[in-house]
Parts: C-alpha cells; sequence; structure tokens
C-alpha cells in the first residue's frame, strides 16, 4: 500500500516538476521572441566548436595539473620536513584565500608571460593556453590538495600500523592502503571541484584565451546577439560537466557495493 502511494506522490511531483520547466521555458523564449535570430548560430557554428574545443582542452589539461598538484601538496603537508610542510601551507591558504580572477591577471601578465612567452611560442604552442592551464591547475590543486589531505588523515591510525607491520613502506602504505580507502570519502568532493574546474575555465577569457566564454561574447558582438548567445554556451558546459558528475555517481555506487 505505502509503496503504491509512494508511486502516485512520486508521479504528481514530477508532472508538477516538468510543468514548472515547460513554464519557465516557455517563459524564456516568449521573452526572446523576434529578436533572435537562431539561423545565426549554424552560420558560426565553427566559433563556437572552436571554442568548446579549446575549454576541452583546458579542462583536460588542468584535470592531470591539478591532480598532480593537489597529490604533491597532500604529501607536502605530511612532510617531516617543517619548512616543506609550512611553506606548502603557505601556498596553498595563499591560492585559497585570494581570487581566481585576480591570480589570473598576476600570474599571466607579471609572472609566466614575461619569462614563457618567446619559449612557448618557438615551441609552437599557444602560450596563453599553456600558461592558463598552469594557473587553473595551481589554483584548483590548492583546494584538491586540502581535499586529500582530509581523506588521508581521515583513515584510522590502525590502519597506518597494520601496513608498517606487514613490512609495507612509506610509498607502499599509501599506494596499497591509504589511498584505495581515501579516495572513496573523497569522491565527492574531488568531482564537485572538477566541476568547478571546467566552470572556472570561462574566467581564462580575461587574459585572451578564445575559449567558449570568450567565442560566446565574440558571437554576440558579431551578431548584436543578446540571451540567446548564452542559451547554447550553457549548453556547452553542460556537455562538459555531466559526464563527470555521472561517472562520479558511478564510481560512487562501485565503490558502495564493493564494501
Amino acid at each position: 500500500m505505502r509503496t503504491g502511494t509512494q508511486r502516485i506522490w512520486n508521479g504528481i511531483a514530477a508532472l508538477l516538476i516538468a510543468a514548472l520547466f515547460a513554464g519557465i521555458c516557455t517563459l524564456v523564449f516568449t521573452k526572446l521572441g523576434g529578436r533572435t535570430d537562431w539561423s545565426k548560430l549554424w552560420e558560426f557554428r565553427g566559433l563556437w566548436f572552436s571554442g568548446w574545443l579549446c575549454t576541452l582542452l583546458i579542462s583536460l589539461g588542468a584535470l592531470v595539473g591539478s591532480l598532480i598538484v593537489g597529490l604533491l601538496l597532500m604529501l607536502g603537508q605530511r612532510s617531516p620536513l617543517p619548512a616543506v610542510k609550512w611553506s606548502c601551507r603557505f601556498f596553498l591558504e595563499f591560492v585559497r584565500d585570494t581570487p581566481l580572477l585576480v591570480q589570473l591577471l598576476v600570474g599571466y601578465f607579471v609572472i609566466f608571460a614575461p619569462f614563457l612567452s618567446r619559449t612557448l611560442d618557438g615551441m609552437g604552442w599557444n602560450e596563453k593556453i599553456v600558461i592558463g592551464i598552469i594557473l587553473l591547475s595551481l589554483f584548483e590543486g590548492a583546494y584538491l590538495g586540502e581535499i586529500f589531505r582530509g581523506g588521508v588523515e581521515s583513515i584510522p591510525r590502525a590502519q597506518w600500523e597494520s601496513a608498517r607491520a606487514v613490512g609495507f613502506n612509506r610509498s607502499q602504505v599509501y599506494r596499497h592502503v591509504i589511498f584505495p580507502q581515501a579516495l572513496r570519502r573523497v569522491l565527492p568532493a574531488v568531482a564537485g571541484q572538477f566541476v568547478s574546474l571546467i566552470k572556472d575555465s570561462s574566467l581564462l577569457s580575461i587574459i585572451g584565451v578564445q575559449e567558449l566564454f570568450y567565442q560566446a561574447r565574440a558571437y554576440g558582438t558579431r551578431t548584436y546577439s543578446g540571451l540567446d548567445a548564452y542559451i547554447p554556451l550553457a549548453l556547452g558546459y553542460l556537455i562538459l560537466t555531466a559526464p563527470v558528475v555521472f561517472l562520479a555517481h558511478r564510481l560512487e555506487r562501485r565503490f558502495r557495493d564493493e564494501t
């Protein structure tokens, strides 16, 4: 009886949500009205696709880079050397306590561009994309470093002692005992950080990186478009973030089933 009642209420809730969503979509498209020309989207499809590919490249590069930075910061904070420990802590707090926009401006125009631009140009690389990936990796890596540290330190001390008792060295303890357990605990937070990374890549337009948000503004300038320029922009980011969330949920379910 309870199951049947729940199904009825679930169906009613689904219909109400669908009606609300349809109403919002109708209102938005009605407001846009005749001011939109969706044929222009196809005309400028190359602009949108190049921006989306650039965002994809930046996101993949920064995902790998932030993982490396996060692991190094986590290990550095657990170092027995006070100089290494507090240096990592200072860097982590500095990055987390200052806006990403400020870090991009200072990092690009003051630190990296004056020293790396010519070298990267000589290698045939786009220096803005490379420097943008580096800066984004450092920013997101600081957050991941704190997430990893919390996950590792949540493992009971008995697990460490048991691993050492069977003859594991420090690297083997992390690899075979600590990391597998910590991953289960930090996976939701890491997935959320990866989604934030993809969305934060839009700020790289401030240093001239021609990613998706940059191209959306260029499209609006060329076609005098209004809100309709941002609908495909939102869809473009959704296409990138949805697989990350889906994969994270699958991994969470898999880990939960194993336990």
